[in-house]
């Protein structure tokens, strides 16, 4: 398990990934611990994205093709695959049904973009 604050790239530097206020949103600079997720291995080369603080128990959660906080880890809607992409950067890709879609930050909003396009799918890991 490993604390990083994810760090979006491109048109959206500056802003992190946060489940402050148990919503999924683009927080302009790391404010805390709302912005901080610990990476949980999971078998098959997998991860999961667990929150911090109030959010403690949810998960970042791509099931339904949404992107929300679950509560733990229910099932393949909950698990990632991280690639690493050099230089502490790195994109997350959706399995099960949603694989193919990745974790973006394009056009300064947080969804699921079908393929890694670019740096908007692109996050860099920032220890906290």
């Amino acid at each position: 398990m490993s604390k990083f604050a994810l760090k979006a790239l491109g048109g959206e530097s500056g802003k992190f990934l946060s489940h402050a206020k148990n919503e999924v949103w683009l927080q302009t600079g790391n404010q805390g611990v709302g912005e901080v997720f610990n990476i949980i291995e999971l078998p098959k080369g997998r991860v999961a994205l667990a929150c911090l603080g109030k959010e403690k128990g949810k998960y970042l959660s791509h099931a339904f093709a949404k992107l929300w906080l679950q509560d733990g880890i229910q099932g393949e809607g909950e698990e990632w695959i991280c690639v690493d992409k050099g230089n502490g950067n790195a994109t997350f890709e959706c399995v099960g049904k949603e694989t193919g879609l990745y974790l973006s930050h394009a056009l300064d909003q947080m969804w699921l973009q079908r393929g890694c396009q670019g740096e908007g799918e692109l996050w860099a890991k920032e220890r906290p």
